[in-house]
């Protein structure tokens, strides 16, 4: 096809061709008649109707504007908190596993004491600033480093229950009623014959290794701990290391607990 008469259009006509191509199938192109050459002229006001509809056929791009992006949620303040609770517990209890659960809990204690005093003094002339591989640089109210804090301590008290539950395990394999204690942690039930295996268990071993009360109980004394730190953070009482004392107290003050503990971490 000719055209002639136009003006500047040829890299309209060009970006309509360049959108076609590729449209037309090779039997399609074959089918069609041999075109002859014509004379064609458009006006001003059809160039820019065919240049509003070319703009309309265009494909949006793949470019990504960021700055319109809505900020990514996600868990890295409660996870750099986590991760420095861990490190402090480290330091407490040492290598070699050589401590128990009342260890394990007065660390965990002591260790968000000391990351809430510091998240305080870090706040104290405004926001934190901070940098995730996620969700970038940012800041950081003190009421959302607290909360962080928070979620780090509920990680921890999950810890706690998997390090009491190991030790349980244990406990019960170098212990009489192991069959029954298997029994009840696969299926959730017990039967006629493994209850009588645990009746002459007990007439060896009074220790209740399927125990879940005493795992109940430490979450609870943790979780009051931090409630009773808390209030005392809020008042004119508070010293530096309460952490440790308040958890010793709950614990000491529950007697049960305490024969349970003796118990389960006894060398024997």
């Amino acid at each position: 096809m000719t055209i002639s008469g136009i003006r500047n259009s040829y890299n309209l006509f060009e970006e309509a061709a360049n959108y076609v191509q590729g449209k037309t199938t090779v039997r399609e192109a074959i089918s069609m008649p041999e075109e002859q050459s014509v004379n064609l002229s458009i006006s001003e006001e059809g160039l820019r109707a065919l240049q509003e509809r070319v703009n309309e056929l265009k494909p949006e791009s793949d470019d990504i504007d960021f700055d319109k992006l809505h900020p990514v949620e996600t868990n890295e303040v409660e996870f750099e908190h986590y991760m420095a609770m861990m490190h402090l517990s480290s330091l407490t209890l040492g290598e070699g596993g050589n401590y128990d659960v009342v260890d394990v809990m007065n660390s965990i204690m002591e260790t968000y004491e000391t990351l809430y005093n510091q998240i305080v003094e870090e706040h104290k002339y405004g926001d934190r600033q901070v940098s995730y591989n996620i969700s970038g640089d940012r800041s950081l109210t003190l009421e959302e480093d607290l909360a962080g804090l928070d979620k780090a301590f509920e990680r921890r008290l999950d810890d706690l229950v998997g390090y009491i539950t190991c030790k349980q395990t244990n406990k019960a394999f170098a212990n009489q009623g192991i069959d029954e204690w298997l029994y009840r942690r696969i299926y959730g039930t017990t039967d006629f014959q493994s209850t009588q295996r645990k009746i002459e268990a007990a007439k060896h071993d009074d220790y209740n290794y399927m125990d879940d009360e005493y795992i109940d109980t430490a979450v609870a004394m943790m979780k009051l701990a931090r409630e009773n730190l808390l209030a005392l953070f809020d008042s004119r009482n508070y010293k530096e290391g309460a952490a440790k004392g308040i958890i010793s107290d709950i614990m000491n003050k529950n007697a049960d607990f305490m024969t349970k503990t003796n118990k389960l971490f006894s060398k024997d």
